[in-house]
């Protein structure tokens, strides 16, 4: 798996490829293991190498959903903190197994200097969380809660069915299980959607508009 990381990212040199084998290390975590704690010095960059993680802030019993990282993404957050000795912002916890490569801080800011495919993987990371950083915070300025939970809903509908409790999709967007519940309900009254038992069907009429 670390030799799928090198390829992703076009790591060229050699003696970088040696120093990831030496001095970094592989785990597996399973579903509900949390991969980074809030308010704790981060010692080590984790990448998740396989699995899907869910980054995350809370804040009186509320959580609100950052991004997920997905195959061969590390947490922006953790890795700018590498850079100033800071303690983590974020929790992180694993959505399913999840295999992940952990490379002390040390070499993270060694090799950013040292390496012009590591300069280049880092500043790609940052990139890329600004990007959907910037697009995230356009939504919730711009786009009307019941319009973000229908669209949110679409993005996971499998077979125009999502499997997720009211609670759940409250944590993916910053509200409580209350107004989603509501806001459920007026969209099962406009025909956009049925509540059944555990799952969420999106109406075959929702899905042409």
């Amino acid at each position: 798996m670390l030799n799928n990381f090198i390829k992703e990212h076009y790591i060229l040199e050699e003696q970088l490829i040696n120093e990831l084998k030496e001095n970094s290390t592989i785990t597996t975590h399973e579903k509900g293991d949390i991969i980074i704690k809030n308010n704790q010095y981060i010692k080590v960059l984790k990448i998740v190498l396989q699995g899907k993680v869910r980054v995350y802030q809370e804040n009186e019993e509320r959580e609100i959903l950052i991004y997920y990282l997905k195959k061969m993404e590390t947490c922006t957050l953790s890795l700018s903190a590498c850079f100033g000795d800071c303690k983590s912002t974020v929790n992180a916890i694993a959505k399913e197994k999840c295999t992940i490569l952990n490379i002390p801080v040390r070499h993270v800011k060694d090799w950013n200097f040292k390496y012009k495919s590591w300069n280049t993987f880092t500043i790609n990371t940052f990139r890329k969380s600004y990007n959907h950083l910037i697009n995230q915070y356009s939504n919730l300025a711009f786009q009307p809660l019941k319009d973000r939970l229908f669209d949110y809903l679409l993005s996971k509908a499998t077979d125009s069915i999502v499997k997720k409790s009211h609670q759940e999709l409250a944590k993916e967007l910053g509200t409580s299980r209350e107004v989603i519940s509501r806001l459920l309900k007026n969209l099962e009254k406009n025909n956009k959607l049925h509540l059944g038992k555990k799952e969420i069907l999106i109406l075959e009429k929702a899905l042409s508009l």
